[in-house]
């Protein structure tokens, strides 16, 4: 009886011990960095080993098990063998986790769009085929950060003007428009140039605050403008043409003086031509 009682406990024990210790490794799907910064992608594991002597650290880029290795180290159980152990950098890569404490997560150094890919990492133990890696992997997602840069009225060659906010950010932030006696209105159009983008709706009403806003990192941002339409007399002559009217208009009359004296000098200075006529006497 007492026999049965202990292999009883044994394989209970034994199967809570196994439970726990499972072969498993969590990373997150995705993380978001804006460009420039340095950006950690998490990865632990857990093993049914208690101790272990070396560790492998890998991480590939693009594909599970087959894609590119752009990281890997060696972690041993003595600091002071020789290599690396894994605490130097590989390029722009390091480690940022502590393999004996089940963490291999990886650092990368200044990111840019060229590193915005899908990442896997993988653990490797002494004995041989004890190895995980997770086959999801992790998505680097490069942004520039979102931000409202201006406001201003943009006037086409037919006359029709149209309020215009430019915005920074990738992906590009939403702008929403406050104008009174319209709680808000969506966008009309956005043109997008990699990371900038112009906003812009109809100046349909005058005299009145014309605001833009976005929700940025730091918070809601907007800019604002009044909008005065133009008097009949400024559309119908625009104050830089009347300027260029009076210029040629001086311009000309200034070299038709010139000519005119020109001409005067010349008529005075010309040789007159003097005809001389003989006469011839008769003597008779």
């Amino acid at each position: 009886m007492a026999l049965f009682q202990m292999i009883v406990f044994f394989s209970f024990f034994s199967s809570g011990l196994i439970s726990a210790d499972e072969w498993s490794m969590t990373v997150p799907q995705a993380v978001k960095q804006n460009v420039g910064e340095d950006a950690v992608l998490p990865c632990s594991f857990t093993t049914p080993y208690t101790s272990y002597q070396n560790i492998t650290v890998v991480w590939r880029i693009k594909y599970p098990f087959e894609g590119p290795i752009i990281f890997n180290c060696l972690s041993t159980e003595n600091p002071s063998d020789n290599g690396q152990n894994c605490t130097e950098s590989i390029g722009h890569y390091s480690l940022a986790g502590n393999p004996r404490s089940k963490n291999i997560s990886l650092r990368i150094k200044n990111v840019s769009f060229s590193d915005n890919t899908q990442y896997f990492c993988r653990f490797e133990l002494s004995k041989k085929g004890d190895t995980y890696e997770t086959g999801t992997g992790t998505s680097l997602n490069i942004q520039i950060p979102q931000t409202l840069e201006s406001i201003y009225i943009r006037t086409l060659p037919s006359g029709e003007q149209f309020i215009t906010c430019d915005v920074k950010g990738r992906p590009p932030p939403t702008v929403t428009w406050i104008v009174p006696e319209i709680t808000s209105s969506s966008l009309v159009s956005v043109q997008s140039d990699w990371d900038r983008a112009s906003s812009s709706i109809p100046a349909n009403q005058s005299n009145i605050n014309y605001t833009c806003q976005i929700q940025g990192e730091t918070g809601l941002q907007d800019l604002s403008i009044y909008y005065q339409k133009r008097s009949e007399q400024e559309q119908q002559i625009p104050f830089t043409l009347f300027i260029v009217f009076v210029v040629l208009s001086g311009v000309f009359f200034i070299s038709s003086i010139i000519l005119a004296v020109i001409y005067k000098i010349g008529s005075l200075a010309a040789p007159k031509e003097v005809n001389f006529r003989k006469n011839k006497s008769f003597h008779r």
